[in-house]
């Protein structure tokens, strides 16, 4: 009979090291700079002077230097140039670079009352798109003047959340997709930002005040301050509305009283329909992230700000931030930015982007998840206790047995065919079937070309692709697309012990397009990290 002790044995070292790992994962040590890495003007950057950035819903990155906006796909930069012949006027908008992508595939660069519009899917500057903009919508509201609006009545322009495109012309706020009309009042102040949850619109004026809006009717306001306080943050406003549907806020302006610059952090809660007061300053906040309700960063001119409000509204200041690799910044970053797989992106003024991988932990990262829970970890612990005694118990069994076995002599075990001492690698290979041979075989060759896949494997095999398709799933039991990548994942992985390139280098070899994506497919696969697998 096959004896199943070495898979238990391997089995439970998994767990009890799967379980060690979640324990220590809070004081773990990164000691490569595998997740941490500069790109600038060598990589491909127009510009080392990063002014904005944020991602677009097909994965990419958009970059806005002074030169223009780069667009980054994980493995190279693309630049389409914003000369300034192409912008538009918007005579109410004075902030600084704004980044929005819409519901059309368009990308916004709103600056200082000027804007631009690039046709993402061709990469090109579209021309006067405020005239388009301006024949949109329901017409017998876009109609409201005598001859109908063009883009010279058009002062200031939106995106909410749900990437619809917002216009202000005079003292009405349009909605060109489906022609709401909202009207504000001159006494609330001049329109900063606007955000919906889908039923309401929220509208956040330079005053302070939020006007809270639902099928076109004002439903109600609430003010953060007073008016006097009010003239020390018009400047400029950025809001951040969370998954929940909290608003967060920071405002900046000038306190001309003691000559300093002003900068206010601010929560409104819809629910309650209040404002309050995170956090004061007399210098000027950059840009906002919520990871959470209960986590925020901000860059600033000293730094980052990083609050836990579970802790309380009290931040860690950050004026210096040590890497991995012993490198150290200080208050050369312009922005912040935090991508879909949470890792960071800070911006700088002269060193071009910096990423860095949550898996450092040099920032907080989003709430933890229930498995990292105090009441989980408990379970664990328990689980592992009981685990250990479960071994114990078995090798001891195992031990009473083989006592036993020794009156057996090698005369009494009955003698096997020669054939059946082959080893199991051996067979498997010599059974695999010749199509998998092939695609091993094609794949291997263009290892590095990261768009080689299930389409072109099918035509090199002259195979229609569901042919292929349906081929390879019975063969392997998993997609093809799975299966592609495991090839390289494995190839990566010999590669990996060979100890000969970095991680990065192994990833592009392989044909990943970031290191970030390799890392996230090779854990998966193997369990591991990268640098703890070779």
């Amino acid at each position: 009979m096959r004896s199943y002790k070495p898979y238990i044995i391997k089995l439970c070292i998994v767990f009890l090291c799967f379980g060690s790992r979640i324990l220590t994962s809070s004081a773990q040590k990164v000691e490569t700079n595998d997740y941490f890495y500069v790109l600038n003007t060598q990589q491909g950057l127009s510009d080392n002077h990063v002014l904005q950035m944020m991602q677009l819903t097909d994965g990419r990155l958009a970059v806005r230097t002074p030169k223009g906006i780069n667009l980054y796909d994980g493995r190279r930069f693309s630049l389409i140039p914003l000369p300034a012949e192409k912008a538009e006027n918007i005579t109410k908008y004075k902030g600084q670079t704004h980044l929005y992508a819409d519901s059309q595939d368009r990308l916004w660069v709103k600056e200082y009352q000027k804007i631009f519009c690039i046709l993402l899917a061709e990469g090109r500057i579209l021309e006067h798109p405020l005239d388009a903009l301006s024949g949109n919508g329901k017409e017998n509201k876009m109609k409201m003047m005598r001859n109908g609006p063009t883009r010279n009545d058009i002062q200031d322009l939106f995106v909410d959340s749900r990437k619809n495109v917002w216009v202000v012309m005079g003292d009405s706020l349009l909605n060109t997709q489906d022609g709401n009309l909202i009207h504000l009042k001159k006494e609330w102040g001049c329109l900063q930002d606007l955000d919906t949850d889908g039923r309401q619109v929220y509208t956040f004026m330079d005053s302070g005040i939020v006007a809270v809006f639902q099928n076109d009717k004002l439903t109600y306001t609430a003010s953060a301050y007073s008016t006097a306080e009010a003239q020390h943050y018009q400047n400029t406003s950025l809001t951040v509305q969370t998954p929940s549907g909290q608003f967060y806020q920071i405002r900046t302006g000038r306190d001309e009283k003691n000559k300093t610059d002003a900068s206010i952090f601010l929560h409104f809660n819809p629910e309650t329909r209040k404002y309050s007061r995170i956090y004061a300053c007399d210098y000027l906040l950059h840009t906002l992230n919520m990871s959470s309700d209960n986590q925020a960063l901000i860059s600033c001119q000293h730094g980052y700000l990083m609050f836990d409000f579970k802790l309380g509204t009290t931040p860690r200041e950050v004026k210096e931030l040590a890497l991995p690799d012993g490198k150290s910044l200080t208050t050369g970053i312009n922005t912040v930015y935090r991508d879909k797989e949470g890792a960071i992106w800070l911006g700088t003024y002269h060193d071009g982007l910096i990423y860095v991988s949550p898996m450092l932990g040099l920032f907080f990262t989003i709430d933890q998840p229930w498995w990292k829970s105090g009441w989980a970890i408990a379970g664990l612990v328990v689980f592992l206790v009981i685990l250990v005694g479960i071994i114990i118990l078995y090798l001891r069994r195992e031990k009473k047995t083989n006592v036993i076995n020794t009156d057996f002599t090698k005369d009494d075990i009955p003698s096997l065919p020669e054939d059946s001492l082959l080893p199991e690698t051996a067979e498997a290979v010599n059974r695999e079937p010749e199509l998998i041979l092939q695609v091993r075989a094609l794949i291997e060759q263009h290892l590095e070309d990261g768009e080689y896949g299930v389409e072109q494997l099918a035509q090199d095999l002259c195979m229609e692709r569901t042919g292929l398709y349906k081929k390879l799933t019975a063969l392997t039991n998993t997609t093809p697309v799975a299966f592609i990548r495991s090839i390289r994942l494995h190839r990566a992985a010999a590669l990996l012990q060979e100890g000969k390139q970095s991680v990065n280098e192994i990833a592009e070899r392989t044909g990943f397009s970031s290191p970030s994506y390799f890392t996230k497919c090779f854990k998966k696969e193997f369990g591991v990290l990268p640098s703890e697998y070779r």
